[in-house]
């Protein structure tokens, strides 16, 4: 009987580890560098809105305020704040840039690097991470993020999940 329990003791163990965990730690413990890799964003939704702001938009005083939240792997439950100029017509004048607050309040920053480009996924915009500008377990981060999903202008919600790397 005893030799039964270690034998189902050992057999509960190995297949207790052979999970994989969620996060890695956020250097190898090795060599004390910062590592790449994946940042899957499983869904993020929420508003857009269009404000007279004349101070952060010079040339136009029309600002576009996008405002939301999700879930990301490192990030946790996540709330999200862009920020863009716009013209009369809707069109950006400036960057996108972004702000993401992890559950724990650490922040990442980020700005779209590219022109939105559509495909059968929907909308894509690549955000490129402001390297230097986070804070917390992310100071330091670099990456990119690939969000992609449905924007629509007549309700002004957005609904986007998407993946990168980012390096921290």
């Amino acid at each position: 009987m005893k030799n039964l329990c270690i034998f189902l003791i050992v057999l509960f163990g190995v297949f207790a580890c052979d999970a994989p965990f969620e996060e890695e730690p956020e250097m190898d413990l090795k060599s004390g560098k910062m590592i790449e890799r994946t940042i899957k964003f499983q869904r993020a939704s929420g508003a857009m809105e269009v404000v007279v702001n004349p101070d952060a938009c010079t040339e136009t005083g029309l600002q576009m305020l996008i405002t939301g939240g999700g879930n990301a792997t490192f990030l946790g439950n996540f709330t999200v704040h862009n920020q863009l100029c716009i013209d009369a017509d809707g069109n950006p004048v400036s960057p996108i840039f972004g702000e993401l607050t992890a559950a724990n309040g650490d922040m990442l920053y980020t700005w779209v690097i590219t022109e939105p480009w559509v495909d059968e996924d929907g909308m894509h915009y690549l955000y490129e991470i402001r390297e230097g500008m986070c804070t917390g377990r992310f100071e330091g981060a670099t990456g990119t993020i690939d969000m992609y999903g449905i924007i629509d202008h007549e309700t002004m919600t957005w609904d986007l999940k998407g993946e990168g790397l980012i390096t921290f």
